[in-house]
């Protein structure tokens, strides 16, 4: 694996954000911010995996390390290729990712007629108190180290400020640090991130093929036709955003946190509305549809606008 000349990019997710080859996508997510599972693939084989957990107690890092291997050599079985491991290598050599962590580098590599190998480190993390997992993995006969080295020294843990980045299949934007994400879709042509945040809900969602979904309509008149049904006393702004054709407007909107399935007929099940904020466009470079949603107790679109400035749309 030469990867010197390929274009890198970033992901963000639960506050962990790091650099990666541009065609290494997400092939498996589980989890939240106390614990979770990220694995990268390119087309041949999975090539990333980060892993996080809260912090058990006084636990020392050389033990995390030695019980995260010894899971790793048992998952083949009796009859699995040996597994030869170099531990405490110096992979990190950002100063700023060593600061506030306890840090352990290593290697490993499986014998076989399919060998693998993996370039990784395991660190303890006093700022979000977390212990956080990655490894970069290759054939045997591949040379990973320096695109591992790269990727690890940009591996960060916990937002810096009062912002945090979220990076997936190039949808990238920033939010405030104690956004927390309530739920995600990836589905075909279409991401859709669900945050909360002192009661509020902040829905982001990115659809790909805009022209397909158009259909020689304006922006203003898909989201009309897609979302105005959801919406009442909808007042709207059909102005530019960010050079994009797009819209601001505000309304009430139903809270899903009260929709019901069962026995909705009755009154005191029916859902509630809220007063809603939207704001979307139309990127025409990237034939892409964007749309924001915050619902609150009191119309906030100034917050919506902040956001929408902070995403990266082609």
């Amino acid at each position: 694996m030469n990867r010197g000349a390929s274009k890198w990019a970033v992901t963000g997710w639960h506050h962990l954000s790091f650099e990666r080859p541009e065609d290494w996508t997400i092939g498996a997510v589980t989890g939240d911010f106390a614990s979770g599972y990220l694995r990268l693939d390119d087309t041949e084989m999975p090539r990333f995996e980060l892993r996080w957990e809260r912090t058990r107690g006084r636990e020392p890092v050389d033990q995390v390390v030695t019980r995260y291997l010894k899971n790793l050599s048992g998952k083949g079985g009796k009859n699995a290729p040996p597994v030869k491991v170099r531990r405490d290598l110096g992979l990190i050599k950002d100063e700023t990712v060593l600061a506030d962590r306890t840090v352990e580098g290593f290697h490993w590599r499986t014998e076989g007629r399919d060998p693998l190998q993996a370039y990784g480190c395991l660190w303890m993390c006093e700022i979000c108190g977390r212990t956080v997992f990655a490894q970069v993995l290759g054939r045997g006969g591949e040379s990973i180290m320096n695109p591992a080295a790269r990727l690890l020294n940009t591996l960060d843990d916990h937002a810096r400020g009062d912002t945090a980045t979220w990076a997936v299949y190039g949808l990238k934007f920033d939010l405030p640090s104690d956004c927390t994400l309530k739920k995600h879709s990836f589905l075909t042509g279409q991401i859709e991130l669900t945050f909360e945040r002192d009661g509020a809900r902040l829905e982001v969602v990115r659809t790909s093929l805009a022209e397909m979904h158009l259909e020689n309509r304006t922006f203003a008149e898909w989201f009309q036709d897609t979302h105005g049904n959801e919406i009442d006393n909808w007042s709207d702004d059909n102005s530019p955003i960010y050079g994009h054709p797009g819209i601001r407007g505000t309304g009430e909107g139903v809270d899903p946190e009260t929709v019901h399935s069962r026995m909705a007929w009755l009154p005191w099940r029916r859902p509630r509305k809220k007063p809603l904020s939207c704001c979307g466009w139309h990127c025409i470079d990237g034939n892409r549809l964007y749309v924001l949603r915050h619902m609150d107790e009191t119309h906030q679109p100034d917050f919506l606008d902040e956001i929408a400035a902070t995403v990266v749309c082609h």
